[in-house]
């Protein structure tokens, strides 16, 4: 079967293979990465019994598998024999002190020794060996990391279980001192001033929780700090707060969605806030948490308490936003209305915005609206957003919608939210008629949105109008004569029909030695996986990361890349794309670039673009349960990637809101269903986690769909979306009516996505071949 079949090759993958790696100095193995990012405890676990002499990172797997299964004595002998990168002890009893004993002593240190500390330490702490506890945490090296920092967090609760609150205070006042990620500082805050609770001293509990708050209102530990506040503050009344305070209060518990929390604060407490401005904001978060609650009395007597003041504007427009965004249109528009004789610009320009979008959304045909809004703001980007609606609305009009789209593409050009449906109905609308202007349009669209769907539905149908030998004069003259649209285009097009990668890197060395300075181009910023890096991250902790990389420890990896995220480099959004891509860790790489081409604003552009970058925005996970099940259903694997890559973006344990489970993300209902047909069985939840479980059961259900819906890739992905039920109720006149026309949105943006990685799927399998 499929599923025994891929955990046989990962078993395989895991004998003892070491190289070196090129950005360390450090033998780090090779073949554990799969096993660890992909395996359940119980395949770890067998897997590396039957290996002989473990290193310490198989003896730190171990550790992690056996914790997991909760056999927690068999975990503490594999975490001390992962402590040194050589030495072992066979026969070690399980106590705190000859396990002490042993990791204390001055062998050659792995690095995995504070990772091991720290679980060890975590171990004693079950059995409430609290002087152990503190003993084994301060065996390990001083560093900034996060494994560092819940070591200290863990020795602090064991100073506290032996009631020497003092000391507790001091390490956690330290590691705050320390650390300047707002992850970390929540936590040591959240932390401090628990530890402060049990001692009874409120207020500094109440100046920690503050201090949390000042970081962020939108965490969830910021829920549990305004939550804090108030119980503590109502219990202790001589504790007062002051404004300040009681606005990240109300901040908290409306960005955490605690809105009836917020309508059960005490007013005494509103009335401590007497500064117009805070008072202002205030009330402005207390009528959106009613607009949530639909508490309308309540919200007109707040509204009525300014109605002498200029206020009752900015009061009346917050809740027209709000009503609006829960979808309550019709009562956004009421309240709209009172903000007619407002002078204030920003009210006027709100009035005409959202008479002109309840219009358009409305389908009305009537353009006055939308025409009234661009008049007085042409530049504004509301106005994209308005004249793409209007143009849609009115797409079987052509000569309205051809104004409609081209006055936007004649102020934003490919600039814009919209552009690239802009540019692809103009080219449609224009192709009989003016087919210069739309080959133009085309031009434009390759060199400027190549990241966009329509751009790779409009090379795919325009493959066939151009040769090869055409395209390859019009590159020479382009390049010659430094247009660079033309070259761009040119290279894609050639790209695209000759499938040939040497010819496409030959060229693309070309365009950058004649277009050296343009900024479409700039893609050798990306990094490859053998470059020497540059980051701000210090050495040591670079190496330890990639360590967890190499061994499959995503928890040790998401809690240290979250200690250096940092807003002003790109550090580990690069680690994540190059380590991902080394060991194999598909969704990581894939969301790391493209989080650091976001950052560079760049757009994917897989014409220009290095091997190493397409990889890794465009893997071939999987690839035996997938050519399996490709076979199995007649279903092509560039397809079955395609639905991988908008399902999960390669993550196995993928789960969403709805409750769609997996790399292809079933619901369980229908995962069920499928089950029984292929006749593998009994599913549960941890089994759709399974990669080639997933893949299977997806693929089969894309068989079933294809043969009820006619092999039509439109109808397909629609229907993997929204369900096959809907899309047999839409009316279908061609495919890009069906998409654009979609009902849902979220149904829209699905198909356009598929049919842009399967173009793209389709091509990377042809350029890899070589």
């Amino acid at each position: 079967m499929i599923i025994r079949t891929y955990t046989l090759m990962v078993t395989l993958l895991t004998l003892a293979i070491f190289s070196f790696l090129s950005c360390s100095d450090v033998v780090l193995p090779q073949g554990l990465s799969e096993l660890g990012f992909y395996s359940n405890n119980e395949t770890i676990i067998q897997t590396l019994e039957q290996k002989g002499e473990l290193s310490y990172t198989e003896h730190f797997m171990f550790g992690l598998a056996y914790k997991e299964a909760k056999d927690y004595k068999k975990a503490l002998y594999h975490f001390a024999n992962s402590c040194f990168v050589e030495r072992r002890a066979r026969k070690l009893s399980i106590y705190p002190q000859p396990v002490y004993r042993f990791v204390s002593r001055f062998f050659g240190k792995s690095y995995l020794y504070n990772d091991a500390m720290y679980e060890i330490a975590k171990g004693f702490m079950y059995y409430q060996e609290y002087e152990y506890v503190i003993k084994f945490i301060d065996l390990m090296k001083h560093e900034k990391t996060g494994v560092f920092r819940d070591a200290q967090i863990l020795k602090a609760e064991a100073l506290g279980q032996l009631k020497q609150f003092d000391k507790a205070e001091k390490v956690l006042q330290k590691s705050i001192s320390k650390y300047n990620d707002r992850d970390s500082l929540a936590w040591l805050y959240i932390k401090l001033a628990s530890l402060y609770e049990k001692q009874d001293k409120n207020t500094d509990a109440v100046n920690s929780y503050y201090n949390l708050l000042k970081i962020s209102t939108a965490s969830w530990q910021s829920e549990i700090a305004a939550k804090r506040i108030l119980q503590i503050t109502t219990k202790n009344p001589d504790i007062a707060l002051n404004p300040d305070e009681i606005q990240l209060i109300f901040e908290a518990l409306y960005n955490t969605k605690n809105y009836q929390d917020i309508v059960s604060i005490d007013e005494n407490l509103l009335q401590l806030v007497t500064e117009s401005t805070q008072k202002l904001h205030l009330d402005m978060i207390r009528v959106k948490t009613l607009c949530h609650l639909g508490k309308w009395d309540a919200l007109k007597t707040i509204y009525d308490a300014y109605q002498a003041t200029d206020y009752r504007y900015d009061i009346a427009a917050i809740i027209v936003d709000t009503l609006w965004d829960n979808d309550k249109k019709g009562q956004a528009m009421q309240w709209l209305a009172k903000l007619e004789n407002a002078d204030n610009p920003k009210f006027k320009q709100k009035v005409l915005y959202y008479k002109a979008l309840y219009a358009v959304q409305r389908k009305e045909t009537d353009p006055k609206p939308v025409d009234e809004y661009v008049a007085h703001y042409p530049d504004d980007t509301a106005t994209q957003e308005l004249l793409w609606l209007f143009s849609k609305n009115t797409i079987t009009n052509t000569k309205t919608a051809l104004y409609y789209l081209e006055k936007y593409y004649s102020t934003f050009g490919t600039n814009g939210k919209y552009a690239d449906e802009v540019c692809f109905w103009l080219y449609n609308l224009k192709k009989e008629e003016n087919p210069d202007e739309a080959e133009a349009i085309a031009y434009s669209m390759v060199a400027f949105l190549p990241h966009s769907a329509y751009t790779w539905i409009l090379l795919e149908r325009l493959s066939p109008n151009y040769s090869v030998e055409k395209l390859s004069s019009d590159f020479s003259m382009a390049l010659q004569t430094n247009n660079l649209t033309a070259t761009l285009f040119a290279h894609a097009m050639l790209t695209y029909k000759e499938r040939d990668n040497k010819k496409r890197l030959q060229r693309l060395d070309m365009i950058k030695k004649y277009f050296p300075k343009s900024h479409e181009i700039q893609y050798t910023t990306i990094p490859t996986r053998n470059e020497k890096l540059s980051l701000h991250i210090p050495y040591e902790i670079v190496t330890r990361i990639e360590h967890y990389f190499s061994m499959g420890y995503s928890e040790g990896i998401n809690r240290e890349l979250a200690v250096y995220n940092n807003p002003d480099n790109n550090d580990v959004y690069v680690l994540q794309y190059i380590f991902g891509l080394k060991y194999k860790n598909y969704f990581l790489s894939a969301q790391g670039l493209v989080q650091f081409l976001k950052r560079l604003d760049m757009k994917e552009n897989i014409f220009l673009m290095h091997d190493d970058a397409i990889e890794s925005i465009l893997p071939k996970p999987f690839g035996q349960c997938v050519t399996q099940s490709s076979k199995k259903y007649d279903i092509r694997e560039p397809f079955i990637y395609a639905v991988m890559k908008a399902e999960s973006l390669f993550n196995p344990f993928a789960e969403s809101s709805a409750g769609a489970i997996g790399l292809m993300q079933l619901m369980m209902p229908t995962a069920k269903e499928i089950a029984k047909k292929t006749g593998v069985g009994q599913v549960n939840k941890e089994m759709l986690k399974n990669p080639c479980m997933s893949i299977e059961l997806g693929t089969y259900y894309i068989s079933w769909l294809m043969k009820n819906l006619k092999n039509d890739i439109t109808l397909v992905s629609a229907a993997y979306n929204a369900g096959i039920g809907n899309v047999l109720k839409w009316h279908y006149d061609n495919e890009d009516m069906f998409t654009v026309m979609a009902p849902f949105a979220e149904t829209k943006g699905y198909i356009e996505r598929i049919k842009k990685f399967y173009y793209q799927y389709q091509l990377v399998y042809d350029l890899r071949r070589q």
